[in-house]
């Protein structure tokens, strides 16, 4: 029996340089059959030259050039739709991969036919391409769907990144991104709606570097973040419900773990603040505290977060700055506490 067909999707706009480094290790995948989708969202630089010239030389390649912007999502939809593989992967423009991601990952979904999904754990880089920290999640080999959407919003972490994910075509169906919605954490929901039915699969071994975008730790970008966060996750769990109207309790949980991953979310970003841990802090467009704090009020959902708030408040009002830069300074505290409390 032939190796199924794999399509490794990549979406691009304007980012010629990072995608003529990146494409000569996405066309050297250890694996055949591939088909390689490069979506041009209407780039404005040399994209279109060096797709045009890639499709040229590599039968493999399929180029597709938008006129105009479509959107981050709505990209991602157009190459879901133009795919002809059994499984797919995303793989963004400017990350980077180990040349046997794609074999592992068929090996995975052909020994685990309940899995719809499967990713490996990643390492987070610099725009230089140096090391910022590894996401290594104690994930099991296979999680069952509903299990999977419990341990993601218990700690508000995914296993699963877009951008070096497998998925099965079948466990994906017409399941599609919202291209009218919030960007941050717009995956969420696509991974939810394949757990809803099928298993989820993880390979405990950094297979793949996600680059990250300047700036992205900044107060700012968890205001939008957490913006985003409720916004995608609140629908989602409207939409499961309407689906599936005998969840009703698991949904309501699902609600107090939203609420309370974003409480202890902004306590970590006071935290930076007060700690003089976070450079952008005197920046203008920063959220003030007395901010900081009303969100963290009306996320409180737990008996923990209303004992805690106040302490926090307290601690805020006398700036404790030792303690803030001591309890941001172990993280691992943090993800522990997201976990289990």
């Amino acid at each position: 029996m032939p190796d199924p067909l794999v399509s490794l999707c990549v979406p691009t706009r304007n980012r010629g340089e990072a995608l003529r480094k990146s494409l000569p290790k996405i066309l050297a995948q250890r694996y055949e059959p591939l088909e390689i989708l490069l979506s041009d969202n209407g780039s404005t630089d040399g994209t279109e030259a060096l797709c045009r010239e890639a499709a040229g030389r590599d039968p493999r390649v399929r180029y597709f050039r938008h006129p105009k912007n479509i959107g981050l999502y709505g990209n991602h939809n157009f190459l879901i739709d133009q795919a002809r593989g059994e499984f797919l992967c995303f793989f963004h423009d400017h990350d980077e991969r180990d040349d046997d991601l794609v074999r592992t990952y068929v090996s995975f979904l052909q020994k685990h036919p309940r899995v719809g999904v499967v990713c490996s754990d990643w390492r987070l880089i610099d725009e230089e391409g140096r090391g910022i920290g590894d996401r290594c999640f104690p994930a099991a080999e296979v999680t069952p769907g509903l299990s999977y959407i419990d341990q993601t919003l218990r700690s508000g972490a995914t296993a699963v990144g877009t951008p070096g994910a497998c998925v099965r075509r079948s466990a994906l169906g017409e399941t599609r991104f919202n291209e009218a919605g919030a960007i941050g954490f717009g995956d969420f929901p696509v991974w939810f709606r394949v757990a809803e039915e099928h298993d989820v699969g993880h390979i405990p071994k950094v297979l793949w570097h996600w680059r990250q975008e300047p700036l992205s730790q900044s107060a700012q970008a968890l205001k939008t973040m957490a913006q985003h966060y409720e916004e995608n996750l609140f629908r989602y769990c409207d939409e499961h419900l309407a689906r599936r109207p005998e969840n009703a309790p698991r949904v309501a949980l699902w609600r107090r773990e939203i609420r309370r991953y974003l409480f202890w979310a902004w306590a970590y970003q006071l935290g930076l603040r007060l700690g003089k841990r976070d450079p952008l802090s005197c920046q203008e467009n920063q959220p003030a505290l007395p901010e900081i704090l009303d969100r963290m009020r009306g996320y409180r959902t737990g008996a923990l977060q209303h004992l805690a708030f106040p302490v926090i408040q307290g601690g805020a009002r006398l700036k404790a700055a030792p303690l803030f830069a001591w309890a941001t300074g172990n993280a691992k505290l943090f993800h522990k506490l997201l976990r289990s409390c």
